[in-house]
């Protein structure tokens, strides 16, 4: 059977796998409608309540003809003739409608959930290469928020349930890659974090940190205004204590490092003034000795002459 690929992360996109560019092409009422059966596809909906949800601004008969057309329209766009009606859209004695979870489809925000649920909640120590993998595939899904530009409230919901999973995920790859020593990828992770939520002190601390360890303190103390910069601009705070404590000792370190190499350059000038002197107090030794040489090769001619 042909699996159905799903994507709802950022702009909908539904394609048939391995079939030309095997897209599916749907209505953006249509998507919409797709997308929250396919969010809630562990239960069945009645009619009444997607004909309200959809179409409440209409009369609920026109509400209720509006979303009969769609139904027709989907299922006619799953379920070409070659496929059996019920494949991906079924309904019970009731009249409900559900996706069907037991077909064969691929959804990334399934796949999503599943790799960083099944991973972040194990201790750090217990967490393999083959964990942090299927974590970093997991976050390579989301490629932008839960069905972006729509602002109904079960789509705002779930977008922030899944965003806060996405931060959650990346929060605990900061901690597995400090424990690691991978501070590279650390820092990454945390500066993905900020991409998203940038008035998260915490984390422009955590970046700070792991610039120092890094030997990069001009970065961390860049990293300090930036956090400074937004937290008056968004709040009007200034940063905590602690940020500002940090800082403040990355000065007083560079300082002591500045005041250590100027320290070195006397002394190295101290030395090389304290060489030359003896360069030429060495040098001025082996003209006397030359000249001293001279001279008793003179007289011991004279003594010779004079014999």
């Amino acid at each position: 059977m042909r699996t159905l690929k799903i994507y709802l992360f950022g702009c909908p996109q539904v394609a048939y796998e391995g079939e030309g560019d095997g897209k599916v092409r749907l209505t953006r009422a249509i998507q919409l409608l797709l997308a929250y059966l396919l969010i809630n596809r562990h239960r069945m909906h009645s009619r009444e309540v997607l004909a309200g949800l959809f179409w409440g601004d209409y009369s609920q008969e026109k509400a209720r003809g509006c979303l009969n057309t769609a139904l027709w329209r989907l299922r006619r766009a799953l379920e070409p003739s070659e496929t059996p009606n019920g494949t991906y859209l079924v309904s019970n004695t009731s009249g409900e409608i559900g996706f069907n979870p037991e077909s064969s489809y691929w959804l990334d925000v399934a796949i999503f959930e599943e790799l960083i649920e099944k991973n972040i909640n194990r201790p750090i120590n217990l967490i393999d290469s083959a964990n942090v993998q299927e974590i970093e595939n997991a976050l390579e899904l989301y490629r932008g928020d839960l069905l972006e530009g729509v602002f109904q409230d079960w789509a705002l919901q779930r977008r922030e349930h899944l965003r806060l999973l996405y931060l959650k995920a990346l929060a605990f790859l900061v901690q597995y890659y400090n424990h690691t020593e991978e501070y590279d990828y650390s820092l990454a992770c945390a500066q993905k974090v900020l991409e998203l939520e940038p008035l998260r002190e915490e984390v422009h601390r955590e970046v700070m940190n792991l610039y120092l360890i890094l030997g990069q303190r001009p970065q961390a103390l860049r990293q300090y205004e930036i956090c400074r910069t937004l937290l008056a601009a968004e709040l009007g705070i200034p940063p905590m204590e602690e940020t500002q404590s940090l800082y403040e000792r990355i000065i007083a370190e560079q300082a002591q490092s500045a005041n250590g190499g100027r320290d070195q350059s006397a002394s190295l000038q101290q030395a090389i003034q304290q060489l030359h002197k003896a360069t030429h107090a060495l040098e001025q030794a082996q003209q006397q000795l030359q000249n001293a040489m001279h001279l008793l090769k003179d007289l011991g001619v004279r003594m010779d002459q004079g014999g």
